[in-house]
């Protein structure tokens, strides 16, 4: 989803061209944040971190916070071209990854939404693959989170879980007794590319595609609660790279490997005025469909669980939270790929296992600080403090 040098321009000469004249309604918004941080004190895993160092993709895990570093601003603009038909397109111009002197335009979403129906709706284009509750609605991240650190379970460096969809959704929403609401949300897109890491925007309709679905209760109140269930079904081609110590397959011309991809995301989000719980967890398996792999079975689970409480007129967030996020293999046959001119390799992917502590504070409506304390549990990484300022307009 990410691309260098002249589309970077041409991203930027592309809002600046849009103007109301095109629309009924433009509106345009924005969101980043910066952050300082410092690791101290051993590894959590040795091991863990000799295999990341050999065969990681970067000198640090995703999301390594030391020293300064701006994740990027994302613009979104949206077009109301009448009360029915919405336009929105999400593009990120995004500090790369680990140790990076680069930005990159990253493009998030693209797509037309259409209003029919409370209960039934279309969105086609590209969306967050409706999976899960994090993946959707945390799309601003810093600004939205009380927390620091990216979950790894939908970070797109490492996409683990498909965060990001190109195809056609449909959604809606059922009232139920006492203001509640029971939500609903089916989508067909474009599988998974050879590599986990990249999406596929242009696709044959016979070739792989992946269905999603989702359901979940909204209860209303201070802001609103939600739990929810949602799963996908998709296969995966690719070529089969036994090692991260083998130097490389051609796309064209190795070994095809092909998996069944299923998962299944559980969660429960509450909101009070005084108090607010984020728990959430996701799971995958990988069926060898060749029987050409070491093992026929792979699997990934992840997830978080964040209480916080809302003090000082509900501009103070202290938070406790635990992460946890583990594979089989380093990442297995599949999650494990990166892809560089036709050429893939097999790395390292860490496990991640921490607690942290921290707070964030409100100071208006557009500016969010944060401090924040990890300790790891397991993986190639250090404890840490970090700070944040994270805006959004």
């Amino acid at each position: 989803m990410r691309f260098n040098g002249s589309w970077v321009l041409a991203g930027l000469v592309a809002f600046a061209a849009a103007s109301p004249s095109q629309a009924a309604t433009l509106r345009f918004s924005g969101f980043g944040d910066v952050v300082f941080g410092v690791t101290q004190g051993s590894y959590a895993s040795a091991d863990e971190r000799a295999q990341f160092e050999q065969f990681g993709v970067d000198p640090d895990p995703v999301n390594t916070m030391r020293g300064f570093q701006i994740t990027g601003t994302d613009f979104v603009v949206i077009a109301d071209m009448n009360e029915k038909l919405t336009f929105l397109g999400e593009v990120n111009l995004q500090a790369g990854r680990g140790v990076s002197n680069e930005i990159e335009l990253d493009v998030e979403r693209f797509f037309v939404d259409y209003k029919i129906d409370e209960r039934f709706n279309l969105q086609a284009g590209l969306f967050f693959t409706p999976i899960g509750y994090n993946n959707r609605f945390l799309y601003a991240r810093a600004w939205l989170m009380n927390s620091i650190q990216v979950p790894d379970f939908f970070e797109e460096e490492l996409n683990l879980i498909p965060t990001h969809s190109v195809g056609v959704a449909a959604y809606g929403g059922f009232a139920l007794g006492g203001e509640r609401t029971l939500n609903w949300t089916v989508s067909v897109g474009n599988g998974r590319s050879r590599v986990p890491d990249q999406t596929v925007y242009a696709r044959d309709f016979s070739s792989n595609k992946e269905v999603t679905g989702l359901v979940e209760l909204i209860i209303p109140g201070f802001k609103d609660s939600r739990v929810g269930v949602s799963g996908w079904l998709g296969k995966i081609d690719s070529v089969r790279v036994d090692s991260p110590s083998d130097p490389g397959v051609d796309l064209t011309g190795g070994e095809a490997m092909e998996l069944r991809e299923s998962g299944l995301d559980v969660y429960a989000v509450v909101h009070t005025r005084h108090f607010s719980l984020n728990a959430e967890w996701v799971f995958s398996w990988q069926e060898d469909q060749l029987g050409n792999l070491p093992d026929s079975d792979y699997s990934m689970n992840g997830g978080l669980v964040e209480a916080s409480l809302h003090l000082h007129g509900g501009k103070l967030h202290p938070y406790l939270r635990y992460d946890r996020t583990s594979f089989d293999q380093g990442g297995g046959p599949f999650l494990s790929l990166r892809e560089d001119g036709g050429v893939v390799t097999r790395h390292y992917v860490p496990v991640f296992e921490s607690v942290m502590t921290g707070a964030a504070y409100d100071i208006n409506a557009h500016a969010r600080v944060k401090a924040e304390y990890q300790h790891h549990l397991d993986g190639p990484r250090k404890d840490g403090v970090a700070f944040q300022i994270a805006y959004g307009f």
